[in-house]
């Protein structure tokens, strides 16, 4: 019920968005009104379905393995119920806009999951667009429309995003405003282990993103940085020089 809830509101916002728009370009007739809202309505309740089906076919896999499994080469509802299982897995309530709220690693690799996060919306939208019918892009649509709520995730998954992103900017319809047009920085997955140590310095000078002790976008620095555009994340080294205190028993 939830997740349905906040499907209806999502297509609400979407219809809404894109009423205005038109009706301010003076597009719209009653007969157009009428046919974009039933198109609308039509999209929704396939993508609710869809959603539900697809989620009942996911594997029954731990959170990391779906993740490992999002660049099989398996047929397009295959890699959409496994990434949509991930977003499940991932998000609070399965819903993107909460983005900020993941945190944490998976353990032993330490692989930041707010990153693998990412991975699991991009793979399901670019997997959802592939579908035939309606409710295949409608949901990838809402996805990308959630995701885009989080102020931090318009930054980091939009404004700066994996070049997979362009093309799902080509196939996904907006049923809004138009997708943010950013730079594309990195590779798909864009999630990976901590390996290495990097100064304080060089990271800034070489422009990583920092990431704080739960692996979370910092707001300054942190204890982790992640170079996107060789797509690795390392270790924060302050540089500062320590004095240590050896105690006699």
């Amino acid at each position: 019920m939830r997740h349905q809830g906040r499907l209806c509101r999502v297509v609400l916002i979407l219809s809404l968005a894109a009423v205005a728009s038109a009706a301010a370009a003076g597009e719209w007739t009653w007969e157009s009104l009428v046919v974009s809202y039933g198109e609308r309505d039509e999209g929704r309740r396939e993508a609710e379905r869809l959603r539900d089906l697809l989620l009942a076919e996911a594997p029954r896999e731990e959170a990391y393995l779906l993740w490992e499994g999002l660049l099989l080469p398996e047929e397009p509802r295959a890699r959409a119920s496994r990434a949509l299982a991930l977003v499940e897995a991932l998000f609070p309530e399965g819903d993107p806009a909460r983005w900020e709220e993941v945190g944490g690693f998976w353990n032993p690799q330490e692989i930041p999951l707010c990153l693998a996060a990412l991975d699991a919306v991009y793979g399901a939208a670019l997997a959802l667009a592939d579908l035939p019918g309606k409710g295949g892009p409608y949901l990838a649509s809402m996805l990308l429309r959630r995701l885009l709520q989080s102020p931090r995730a318009r930054i980091h998954a939009f404004m700066t995003a994996p070049p997979v992103y362009g093309r799902l900017v080509a196939r996904v319809p907006s049923y809004g405003p138009p997708w943010p047009r950013g730079e594309m920085k990195g590779s798909f997955p864009v999630a990976c282990p901590v390996r290495g140590w990097v100064s304080q310095e060089r990271a800034l000078t070489l422009d990583m993103t920092f990431l704080d002790g739960y692996g979370r976008i910092a707001s300054g620095l942190g204890s982790y940085a992640w170079d996107r555009e060789r797509g690795r994340i390392y270790r924060v080294r302050d540089g500062r020089k320590r004095i240590w205190w050896w105690l006699n028993d």
